[in-house]
């Protein structure tokens, strides 16, 4: 039996024009007019809010001289007024109304046009307040149309009609309480505090019942009575709603996941900072506050009682193509008070990269070591950070993950160099009715000299007139050298004649060779 050799190749081109043309001529000029308010009014005006399950309406109407405008959008601010004029308690309510929109707070008015529309927004008066009465004022009316007129107007405009309301109330009786108060689940509990200042994002749930939250602080307490605080509030913003926790309900009841960041000076006292007070503010302007606490705590360090250098990777880069592997992640400490007793390894992999111990080994020669565990195949591990403690507790902090130096460490697959190769290929039978479809043909190969193993290949029938007929694909068990047996039936687009057998090899690394010898040839009779 003769063997050809056949080299496949592929290529594949493409190429694609584009032409911009300038946009010539000039866009007529928008036509704009102007919009006002023209009547405003509460019904009713007073309320009596005691048993709870009051409502109110708010009522308005608008007028806007624009052209061809579609009607007007509407934002609506009502807030509490404070003891004194023009001061305001907790977060505003927000009523809003969009053209085209449904299920929405304002509602219009039906006969309403563009040009002139009245709006009612009827809402739930609050049962709680600071005292027995609250006035409740609008305290900003912004609208807007599709043509680019829009109205913005505070309190200073809409005085000029009735946009107050009174209601009786109960007195708010209790401030705002807490739970689930930890460090933000997306950081470790470190911080590295070294040339520059850095933050510790904390996070925790609040309630009042009565008149809702408003916001609050957090006070972290570190070595030698050392006070950081960092604050939190609830605000309504245009695109978003109520934000400044994750989860606010429309009243501010209750507010869940509220995020308070915390910054730490440059060189702050390295040690632990817990949480030692918590205050929250309700939207009567009653505070709550919790003292003595220690929650929530957090290790600060600028490297500045343990330290590392001389980081390394051994091996790497690293043979994984034959299964995972162990990589130890090393290291030589300074200063400290004892061994170095643990060190976690963190990385940016989503590869399977993971760390089996952090248990620190220390060497004869001082160097300390943790075992790191690397997947089989190609990846790339770039170690983010690293946390290092001494059998005192001290810290020392690496990578971009804290903002702390790096370790200059990225562990790596060995380089796929070489592809694989066949150095004999047998085929049996070596003819075949070309009506025969489920006979097994047999082609069996010799692979040498690969780095990353034979794991797929692709199959082809190349006929007297050199059309490439696709025979068969797959995978394969890995085979880094020896004989690889693959299995085909003739395909049902065959006609009789002499076929030479095309054959590509696939590696774990997804690359690819062609035959470089002479592959059998196969045989479809009559």
């Amino acid at each position: 039996m003769r063997l050809q050799l056949r080299r496949m190749t592929a290529a594949i081109g493409m190429g694609l024009a584009l032409a911009l043309a300038p946009i010539t001529g000039t866009a007529a000029a928008q036509e704009t007019g102007t919009m006002a308010v023209t009547n405003m009014d509460f019904t009713p005006s007073e309320v009596d809010a005691t048993p709870g399950g009051e409502t109110v309406t708010l009522r308005w109407t608008m007028t806007d001289t624009t052209p061809e405008t579609d009607g007007m959008s509407a934002r609506v601010y009502l807030r509490r007024q404070g003891a004194t004029a023009d001061t305001y308690l907790g977060v505003p309510l927000v009523g809003t109304y969009d053209v085209g929109s449904s299920g929405q707070d304002i509602t219009v008015v039906p006969g309403s046009t563009p040009q002139e529309a009245t709006y009612e927004w009827t809402l739930a008066v609050p049962q709680y307040a600071a005292g027995t009465s609250v006035t409740w004022a609008v305290t900003r009316l912004e609208a807007w149309d599709n043509q680019g007129t829009s109205l913005d107007w505070g309190t200073a405009e809409l005085g000029a009609f009735h946009s107050t309301f009174e209601a009786k109330t109960l007195a708010d009786a209790q401030g705002p309480t807490y739970d689930d108060l930890a460090v933000n689940s997306e950081q470790e509990p470190y911080v590295y505090a070294g040339e520059d200042s850095s933050s510790m994002t904390y996070e925790l749930d609040v309630y009042d019942a009565q008149v809702g939250i408003s916001g609050g602080t957090l006070t972290v307490t570190g070595p030698g009575g050392q006070h950081l605080t960092g604050s939190f509030a609830i605000e309504w913003t245009w695109y978003e709603g109520y934000q400044g926790c994750g989860y606010i309900d429309w009243g501010q009841t209750y507010a869940g996941s509220c995020r308070v960041s915390v910054t730490f000076p440059a060189h702050a006292a390295s040690g632990t900072w817990t949480v030692s007070q918590v205050k929250l503010t309700d939207n009567a302007g009653n505070t709550s506050t919790y003292d003595n606490l220690s929650a929530a705590p957090v290790h600060v360090t600028s490297n500045d009682v343990l330290s590392a250098d001389g980081f390394t990777a051994t091996p790497n880069p690293v043979d994984t193509w034959h299964g995972a592997r162990t990589v130890k992640v090393g290291f030589r400490p300074h200063g400290g008070q004892g061994e170095v007793a643990s060190a976690v390894v963190n990385s940016n992999s989503a590869n399977g990269c993971r760390q089996t111990s952090t248990t620190a080994t220390t060497a004869a020669d001082g160097t300390v070591s943790v075992n790191y565990q690397v997947p089989r195949g190609a990846f790339t591990c770039r170690i983010t950070g690293l946390i290092i403690t001494d059998n005192a507790g001290n810290v020392a902090l690496y990578g971009s993950e804290f903002g702390a130096p790096e370790t200059g460490l990225t562990i790596a697959s060995a380089p796929d160099t070489v592809l694989p190769q066949i150095d004999q290929a047998t085929l049996s039978p070596t003819t075949i009715p070309a009506t025969d479809h489920s006979t097994d043909i047999r082609l069996t190969v010799n692979v040498s000299g690969t780095t990353a193993g034979v794991n797929g290949y692709d199959l082809y029938l190349i006929d007297s007139s050199g059309q490439w007929i696709p025979a068969v694909s797959g995978g394969t068990s890995v085979t880094f050298s020896g004989p690889l047996t693959l299995s085909f039936s003739l395909p049902s687009n065959v006609p009789p004649g002499t076929y030479t057998i095309a054959l590509r090899l696939s590696d774990q690394a997804r690359k690819s060779s062609s035959v470089s010898r002479t592959a059998p040839r196969c045989r479809a009779g009559r």
